[in-house]
């Protein structure tokens, strides 16, 4: 008896922990999701307002030749597009990805 109250008691605490986590639950209704700008943002139209969430894209950045190795950088962009599909504006982020690859 005591073993199934202490397991009634786990799970519902872990639906609550999982319940409070949740971007829906009352207790986050004041939390917003904010993209803000970087200093290095550009735009690139002028039409409409931004729509959505950004899409997330990794643009060549630079590439050197190191001791017979070719070593290139992408940094990684937030698009951010209006409702017809225009990209609005493109703000760089700080995650770069390096390959690497013999000459």
């Amino acid at each position: 008896m005591k073993k199934r109250l202490a397991l009634l008691i786990v799970i519902v605490l872990l639906a609550f922990i999982a319940y409070v986590e949740t971007p829906t639950a009352k207790i986050n209704e004041d939390y917003v999701y904010y993209y803000g700008e970087t200093t290095e943002s550009e735009p690139a139209s002028t039409s409409e307002e931004v729509y959505g969430a950004p899409e997330l894209e990794y643009k060549l950045e630079d590439t050197t030749v190191e001791d017979g190795f070719v070593l290139e950088t992408y940094r990684e962009y937030e698009i951010y597009k209006n409702r017809a599909g225009e990209v609005v504006k493109n703000v760089p982020t700080s995650n770069r990805e390096y390959l690497r690859y013999k000459q």
